[in-house]
């Protein structure tokens, strides 16, 4: 029986999935606080791990690390209102697998949780988000018809690609794709979240170790690299990794060889290395954060990958191809959307591009009473969203329709300015005088078109 940790401080909700998990042949401790969660961790071993993103004493992302950094292998779920998805998505950047959110529907719970078991073990480590073909359908749009037919062109080289793009849009899909279309097809595909990787385990994960060469190790391990060797290794958010693994990586890449740690052998490795990142290297590099020449060894082929909501066209396509999916996993009948819901679909930005529309249309199955999606079983920040800095084309504007609105806008951009040039130009350092991180300021940069 497996054997699940709920972590969640409102007791009730805890007793609750607990009586219908165990109902279900789940093994269940429940824990209601960050310090009472980490001691059971620390005494049991648990097959997965449901974690609310507030808890009175810590947080999802403080205990996400210490989970990950005690058993990376160890699929977490993150629990969370609605409110708080896009902080969900960047969870999975870091290594959780999925989420949902409150209020939570059992059966709904339940069925994630099974899907996720009956999955044959991965042999990726750290990865966020196991890509499988069912999940991932190309679209009609040329944007997204023009990087298949870029990754058609690269696909039968040896070239390494850099895969851009935000988090949700599929770049580990495409990766496969590469790999797929590959000479090197029948040989291991194997994939790591660089992001989930706790920075003192990073050596490890990469490039194995053997038993004993530092505390905890207790048998000897192999890294992605060898576990790699002969197909392709995929290192997703290829940006986080520390400077000095970026220089071991460096070496690895150029001599074709790895060592573990510990270990004073050196194995030769033949591998295709793909690597994706939702960042801008390219502003990494002028921050001194990412190594040139790691980036021009990586950087032999650049694909970038669309956000959804520039796929505008490609929107109802995915909507039902999730539809179907979801009529699957919960066996319902539901046959489609009513014409609101398409339109409200189609406008909705989608910050949390594929992973955020899937999750949305399979909550909106669950609650359907008719054979229609209707706009009543929407969240209601779908149905409402804030008011939005993305046009129907994509691009940043201001919205127009308030003058106090608008003055609200202008004080913004100036302070922005303002703070860009006391900080010498320097937009890491400048996002943290203005307490907010480096993405959210380059999208306020784009949205009030600052040239600078």
């Amino acid at each position: 029986m497996k054997q699940i940790l709920l972590i969640d401080d409102d007791t009730f909700i805890c007793e609750i999935l607990k009586k219908y998990l165990v109902k279900n042949n789940y093994i269940v401790h429940t824990a209601f606080s960050g310090k009472s969660a980490s001691d059971l961790l620390k005494k049991h071993h648990f097959d997965l791990v449901l974690c609310d993103f507030r808890l009175p004493d810590t947080s999802g992302l403080e205990l996400l690390k210490k989970i990950k950094a005690q058993k990376s292998s160890t699929p977490v779920i993150i629990i969370t209102a609605y409110a708080d998805v896009k902080v969900a998505v960047q969870l999975m950047k870091m290594g959780a697998t999925d989420y949902i959110t409150k209020p939570i529907q059992q059966e709904e719970l339940l069925n994630l949780i099974e899907k996720l078991f009956s999955q044959p073990t991965p042999v990726q480590t750290g990865n966020s988000n196991n890509a499988s073909d069912n999940d991932f359908i190309v679209g009609e749009s040329p944007q997204i018809k023009q990087v298949i037919t870029q990754a058609n062109r690269v696909a039968p080289t040896n070239m390494s690609v850099i895969i851009e793009g935000e988090t949700g849009t599929g770049k580990e899909y495409i990766a496969r794709y590469i790999h797929q279309n590959s000479e090197r097809s029948n040989k291991p595909f194997v994939a790591i979240d660089c992001g989930a990787i706790p920075k003192e385990l990073a050596n490890s994960e990469l490039f194995g170790h053997i038993k004993g060469s530092f505390t905890g190790a207790i048998n000897d391990k192999e890294g992605v690299f060898q576990r790699a060797h002969g197909g392709t290794l995929f290192l997703d958010e290829i940006g986080n990794l520390s400077y000095d693994i970026q220089l071991k990586l460096l070496r690895v890449i150029q001599e074709r060889v790895v060592s573990k740690v510990g270990d004073k052998k050196a194995q030769n490795i033949d591998i295709r290395i793909i690597t994706a990142t939702n960042e801008n290297l390219k502003s990494e590099l002028q921050e001194n954060k990412f190594r040139e020449d790691l980036f021009h060894r990586l950087n032999e082929f650049n694909i970038k990958l669309p956000a959804l909501r520039n796929r505008k066209q490609d929107i109802l396509l995915f909507a039902s191809h999730f539809l179907k999916k979801a009529n699957i996993d919960l066996n319902t009948r539901v046959s489609g959307f009513s014409p609101d819901v398409e339109e409200i679909i189609v406008k909705y930005p989608w910050c949390g591009n594929l992973r955020e529309l899937k999750n949305v249309v399979k909550r909106a199955v669950l609650m359907s009473n008719g054979h229609t999606i209707e706009k009543e079983v929407l969240p209601h920040e779908i149905v409402y969203p804030e008011p939005s800095a993305t046009n129907s084309s994509g691009t940043a504007e201001v919205e127009s329709s308030s003058i106090l609105k608008n003055a609200s806008y202008e004080i913004e951009k100036q302070l922005i300015i303002k703070t860009i040039q006391e900080a010498g130009y320097n937009k890491s350092k400048a996002a943290e005088m203005l307490n907010i991180n480096r993405k959210t300021l380059y999208n306020k940069i784009k949205l009030y078109d600052i040239d600078m």
